[in-house]
């Protein structure tokens, strides 16, 4: 069960770490490995994810804090810490038992099952270099069955998920099917290597599925995070926040032709959601000009690279505020993101 501010406060300071308050996360020594430089560690409160700065490594999840000072990995030893109970002298015992869940990891021999088929993708102006770069690959068994399948890496280099698109346009099954929890995936930093220095040098841009990431690199966008659907996941917004580009550009899906725009409601709640870790000028809603990037060709990406830089804030609060008034009371919109809205009122 999730641990509260507090009681992660609680446990970094029984373990020697001396905290100092920066608002939504802690700085701090590593004093796991004995350092000395006190903004060395950012700690976020309201999940534990952290950092280290110094040793420049990615984002991960307050357990591998825990494992890394106490030298093992033994859940006997971690879960003397992560019990969510109340400590003190009114401590009482909960009535349930709750499992810490562990993300599944996949072997690498799973990607020898892949087979060299890139037709599909190479009819829509995907090179096969690419897919290779990617380790992607046709299934041809199991749960992913005739499906091209994409192996979503981790910080750490393991397989904790695949994304498997639909070869055979099957009318009874959806055209991808995700093995994994897709809300920690940060897809596709973690395994296509110009993605990190192209964001950090020209900003972010989310996009809906693997299809838009595809056909934006091949066209000279290399900047660019799948969201796997409509909403940023905590584990994405922790590495947007440790990344901190220069802009975050929201473009999924333009659902122009639908009675609801998906995509645009889905690019001003997460509009909202950033806010809470990013100023509004550095964030645009720019959706693509077709119904989304793997339609668009070269000529339909300069239309919407010039309809990118010439999108200011000012052009995108009427829809945001149209959205805030009709969805004022929608639990999408949680109670903090109040004075953000007061924010973009006052612009």
């Amino acid at each position: 069960m999730k641990l509260n501010p507090s009681e992660i406060e609680e446990i970094l300071i029984s373990l020697g770490y001396n905290l100092t308050d920066q608002g939504s996360y802690w700085q701090t020594n590593a004093v796991f490995r004995n350092g000395d430089n006190k903004t060395a560690l950012q700690i976020y409160k309201d999940s534990g994810v952290w950092r280290d700065y110094v040793a420049q490594t990615a984002p991960m999840p307050f357990r591998a804090l825990l494992e890394a000072h106490l030298g093992t990995n033994a859940s006997k030893e971690i879960n003397k810490y992560l019990k969510t109970e109340t400590r003190g002298s009114f401590y009482k015992k909960p009535q349930n038992d709750y499992k810490i869940e562990m993300e599944e990891l996949h072997s690498m021999q799973e990607l020898k099952k892949f087979l060299p088929h890139y037709k599909f993708y190479n009819n829509k102006g995907i090179s096969s270099g690419l897919l290779q770069t990617l380790k992607a690959g046709l299934s041809t068994q199991g749960q992913l069955y005739q499906r091209f399948v994409f192996p979503i890496f981790n910080s750490h280099q393991q397989i904790h998920g695949f994304a498997g698109r639909d070869m055979a346009d099957h009318p009874d099954r959806p055209k991808w099917k995700h093995v994994g929890k897709k809300t920690q995936w940060v897809y596709p930093l973690h395994i296509y290597p110009s993605t990190r220095d192209a964001i950090v040098a020209n900003g972010v841009i989310l996009v809906e599925s693997i299809g838009d990431m595809l056909n934006l690199i091949e066209n000279g966008f290399s900047n660019v995070l799948v969201v796997f659907g409509l909403d940023v996941s905590p584990a994405l917004m922790c590495s947007l926040i440790a990344l901190a580009p220069s802009s975050i550009t929201l473009s999924l899906n333009n659902d122009k032709e639908s009675a609801v725009n998906r995509g645009l409601l889905g690019c001003c709640k997460n509009y909202l959601k950033l806010l809470t870790h990013f100023d509004p000028e550095l964030i645009k809603i720019c959706l693509p000009v077709k119904n989304d990037f793997g339609e668009m060709e070269a000529e339909n990406f300069e239309k919407w690279e010039t309809k990118l830089k010439n999108t200011s804030l000012s052009d995108q609060l009427p829809y945001l505020l149209e959205y805030m008034q009709k969805f004022h009371n929608d639990k999408l919109i949680s109670k903090n993101l109040y004075k953000n809205i007061k924010i973009l009122k006052n612009l």
